[in-house]
Order: structure tokens, then sequence, then C-alpha cells
């Protein structure tokens, strides 16, 4: 199980820090770099000593749960994915996003992406028991 997690989380955490970085140093056409210090879809601006506390409070819950075998793939996209928005808080005191979709008018990355995936996959088990 703790294999599961770890292999999840690292996978989210390493692709979304490679394609971050990739998008911090080359221009490509259907990404867009935007630096955003609020949290997902923009929300609490400005807050990121809050988001950086926040965050690493989900992580000391999700090591603390790790062992719920029905949480595990919902808990690794969850860990991945903040682990990855704690590390650009900490050294860009916001989180870098890249991908860019017109009909949502936002910007978010790799590890947005595993956020959601990670929340939708533990409300569902949360809702089915």
């Amino acid at each position: 199980m703790v294999k599961k997690l770890f292999a999840i989380s690292l996978s989210v955490l390493i692709i979304d820090r490679i394609l971050k970085f990739y998008f911090l140093s080359n221009e490509f056409f259907i990404f867009k770099y935007s630096l955003n210090t609020g949290a997902a879809f923009s929300l609490f601006q400005g807050w990121n000593n809050f988001l950086i506390i926040f965050s690493a409070v989900v992580i000391a819950f999700i090591l603390y749960h790790h062992k719920n075998k029905k949480l595990e793939t919902g808990m690794a996209f969850l860990l991945g994915g903040t682990l990855s928005n704690l590390a650009d808080r900490v050294i860009y005191q916001g989180v870098i996003d890249y991908i860019h979709l017109d009909f949502l008018n936002n910007v978010f990355n790799l590890a947005d992406v595993a956020n959601l995936i990670g929340a939708g996959i533990l409300a569902y088990h949360f809702w089915k028991e």
C-alpha cells in the first residue's frame, strides 16, 4: 500500500515539476505561464502563508491516514499535487500554472488536476459509505 501511495505521489510530483521547469524556460503556443498566489481557480489570492500551512496539514493528514486501503489512490493523487504546489509556494511565493483553456478562462497545472482527481476519489468513497 505504501508503495502505491508513494509511486503515484512521486509520479505526479516529478511530472509536474518537469513541466513547470520546461514552461518557465520555453514558450509553447498552447500553454500560458501564470503565477497564482491563491488556490485553485484563483481563490484566496494573496493568502500564500495560509495556503502553505494548509498544504502542510493536508500532507500530514495523508501521511497519518495512508494505511486506509480504500482511500490510498485518492490520497496518492492529492499528496503528489499538494507537494508540487507547496514547493512552488515556498520557492516562488505562488503556484506556477501553465495549462490554459479558453472556455474555462482559468490557468492551472497538472498538480491541480491531480488534486481534483484525488479529492474526487475521496469524495466518492466518503459518499459511498
